[in-house]
Formats: C-alpha cells, sequence, structure tokens
C-alpha cells in the first residue's frame, strides 16, 4: 500500500464535517496546472465539500482575499506557488476574527517548497480528501519587519540575487533565472558584511543570513535540518566569510549536502534576531523581495493552522 493510499484509507473511516472552502487561484499557472486544478475541484465537489473559486489579478490580491474573507469560511486554499501562499498567510495573520480559517494548499505554482514540507499530496483524488476532511495542525510563522513568512528570509547574496532576477527571464527559464543572476553576482563580487543580534545577547558578523522556518530552501536543498515549521523557533543560518571563493565553497555544500561541514557555516536556534548594516539592502522573504534591512525578525504572535497530513 502507498503512503497515499493508507492516507486515504485511513480518512475513510473517521471523516469530518465537509468544510466551506474559499479556493484562491493565481492564473499564471500553465494549461497543464489548470486542468489539475480542474481535477481537484470537481473531486472536492464529490466529496460533499462548498467551494468557491477566485482569481488574483494583480500583486496583494490573495493578501486581501484571505484577510476579508467571510466568517463562514473553513479553509483559505491556494492554488499557486509559494509567493502566492505567502500573501495568503499574511492576510489570515492579519484577521482580526477568531478563530482563523485554515490554509489549505493545492501546489501548482513555479515554487512549492512548503507543500513539500507540509507533505501535501498531488494526486488530485488524495488532495481533495484532505481538503474537504482532512485533519488540521499549527504552523508557527516567522514575522520580518511586520511581514509574515513561512519558509525563509534573508539578506545577502540570496536576496541580491532575488531582489535582481529579471522578470521576462523567470517566466522564459523559470528558476534558471536565479541561477543566471547569481553567476552574475558572483562575478561581481560585491563585499559586504552585516551584524547579526541573536536573542538580544550574542552578536556576529557575516556576509550573507538566511533566517529560516522550514528545513527546506530552494526546493530541495537543506540549510537547516532542523528546523521545523510546527515549532515556534527560528534558524539563523551564517554565511560567515565573504568573497568569490567562499561563495562557491558555500554552493558547492549546498549541492552535496554537506552545506553543514563548510568553514565559515553556522547555524543558531533563536526567537529573535536584529540585523542592520549596509541599510537599504534588499530583503528575501519566502523567495520574493520585500523590504530593505535594517530587519527586526520574530515570530507570529499566534499559530496558523493549515490542512496537513
Amino acid at each position: 500500500m502507498t503512503r497515499a493510499d493508507g492516507y486515504a484509507a485511513a480518512s475513510e473511516s473517521h471523516l469530518s464535517p465537509a468544510r466551506r472552502l474559499l479556493v484562491i487561484h493565481n492564473p499564471t499557472a500553465g494549461r497543464r496546472q489548470r486542468r489539475h486544478l480542474a481535477a481537484i475541484l470537481s473531486e472536492i465537489e464529490k466529496h460533499g465539500a462548498q467551494f468557491r473559486l477566485q482569481e488574483t489579478a494583480s500583486a496583494g490580491d490573495a493578501e486581501r482575499v484571505a484577510r476579508d474573507c467571510g466568517s463562514d469560511i473553513d479553509v483559505v486554499v491556494v492554488a499557486g506557488g509559494d509567493g502566492t501562499i505567502n500573501e495568503a498567510i499574511n492576510g489570515l495573520m492579519a484577521r482580526e476574527q477568531f478563530p482563523l480559517p485554515a490554509l489549505g494548499i493545492i501546489p501548482i505554482g513555479t515554487t512549492n517548497v512548503l507543500s513539500r514540507d507540509l507533505q501535501i499530496p498531488r494526486q488530485a483524488d488524495v488532495l481533495a480528501r484532505l481538503l474537504a476532511h482532512g485533519q488540521t495542525r499549527d504552523i508557527h510563522v516567522g514575522c520580518a519587519n511586520g511581514r509574515y513568512f513561512s519558509l525563509m528570509c534573508g539578506v545577502g547574496m540570496d536576496a541580491h540575487i532575488v531582489s535582481r532576477t529579471s522578470l521576462r527571464l523567470k517566466k522564459n527559464i523559470g528558476k534558471l533565472a536565479y541561477v543566471v543572476q547569481g553567476l552574475r553576482e558572483l562575478v561581481a563580487g560585491v563585499p559586504r558584511r552585516y551584524r547579526v543580534e541573536i536573542d538580544g545577547s550574542e552578536v556576529v558578523e557575516a556576509s550573507s543570513v538566511i533566517v529560516a522556518k522550514s528545513r527546506f530552501y530552494g526546493g530541495e536543498f537543506q540549510l537547516a535540518p532542523h528546523a521545523a515549521i510546527g515549532r515556534p523557533e527560528l534558524q539563523v543560518c551564517l554565511f560567515l566569510r565573504g568573497g568569490r571563493l567562499s561563495t562557491l565553497i558555500y554552493v558547492a555544500g549546498m549541492g552535496t549536502g554537506h552545506l553543514d561541514r563548510m568553514p565559515g557555516y553556522r547555524v543558531v536556534a533563536a526567537s529573535r534576531v536584529l540585523i542592520t548594516g549596509h541599510d537599504g539592502d534588499p530583503v528575501q522573504l519566502d523567495g520574493d523581495s520585500r523590504g530593505c534591512v535594517p530587519l527586526e525578525i520574530g515570530l507570529g504572535e499566534r499559530p496558523l493552522p493549515v490542512v496537513a497530513p
């Protein structure tokens, strides 16, 4: 029996009442993704759940819809990638009505790191059953300068890559666009040093910093293998050394899964982080450029329920 079959069989015996779902869809997904979404929605109807589909038209729509949806909604389901999910999370966390609707995910975007961390199934029938009847569990999101994130936020090399990657190039070659921009940043070799204050006590300097909530980064890479999205804790990934050679060593460590063995790399658990230096430098938040340094990072003031196995 596969994991998906086992989940379906277990769910069959103790189904919760059918839910009312608001499905927020980012329509930039391709034709194949639209067919997959249609198949999932058809299966959801078979399970007796009620749903309303709302497409986004511009940046910020998913956040607004999640924030303003009625109290009759049990689950806000995001059919899109991590960027659209981040918007919805910020909308849900900004709600003044309690309890919060749960977050559901239909992973159809360019990157789906959160769905991977949460082990969201992709098969239409299994995912539909999960969204209609599956259990919820709490996750603890981070907050950077008032903006929430579920995966990571960072300054330094990766933040500059994200902020300078051409949208046109992303549309043409997908995630390879980040590789191209990364090579440009490496050639430029601009030195940067940030002051990182951890929990109000320890202070270190680093060339790049990524504060992680998820154990995954950019898909399958792991910068902080001990990160747990269900635990109220941040993992501070410190790239202590700068320069082209150190950057290449870090990249090699990521690619081989041995980043923790690379010289000048360190991970520290924390609940509060303050990053200063190079004021105005870009900040990367869940894969998108959001805000700038100085950066104050903590934990969300309350947990967020998600529909997940």
